[in-house]
């Protein structure tokens, strides 16, 4: 008689230890730092139009288990004339604000649904500071593609997808 209820104690011990969320890999493919491969902006009829930050786009997506951090430019920026961080005119400002993409936050990940939520806490673009962004998500080895949901550009529907390389 006792062993059947030591077998059940032991199922269930086994079936709590399964349940409980372990940190790393297996429950976070996305962990690491990501090197930004290609990024393309794709309109509803599949046509893939160039994006604002030129052909050859560079950057990196890094995820912690917690946080997350994305940094995304061209290579072709220029320098401004002054040497001072603060003293840009407005038009190399804006050229500099232009090609660049920044933000950091918290992050969640769905893994059956295959989707990751950043939740921004600082943005280059302050209209998504505070924000969640949604993005669909796919592992194959060592690519990450990253795809956003459908957005309005230019009087249409387009979507973002960026395909990045796990960083050695």
């Amino acid at each position: 008689m006792r062993t059947p209820v030591i077998r059940r104690l032991g199922l269930a011990l086994l079936l709590a230890v399964v349940s409980v969320p372990v940190p790393g890999w297996a429950q976070d493919p996305l962990r690491g730092t990501w090197r930004l491969v290609s990024f393309d902006v794709v309109t509803s009829n599949g046509l893939i139009l160039e994006q604002f930050l030129g052909p050859e786009p560079v950057g990196a997506i890094m995820y912690d288990g917690t946080r997350m951090c994305v940094q995304i430019t061209r290579l072709d920026r220029r320098n401004f004339a002054s040497n001072d961080l603060r003293s840009g005119t407005p038009t190399e400002r804006a050229v500099a604000y232009q090609t660049f993409i920044a933000y950091c936050g918290t992050y969640t990940v769905n893994l059956a649904e295959g989707v990751v939520v950043h939740q921004l806490e600082f943005s280059l673009f302050p209209n998504w500071t505070g924000t969640a962004q949604k993005r669909f998500f796919e592992v194959s080895g060592d690519r990450l593609t990253l795809t956003t949901p459908p957005y309005p550009s230019g009087g249409g529907q387009v979507t973002s997808r960026l395909v990045w390389e796990r960083a050695k």
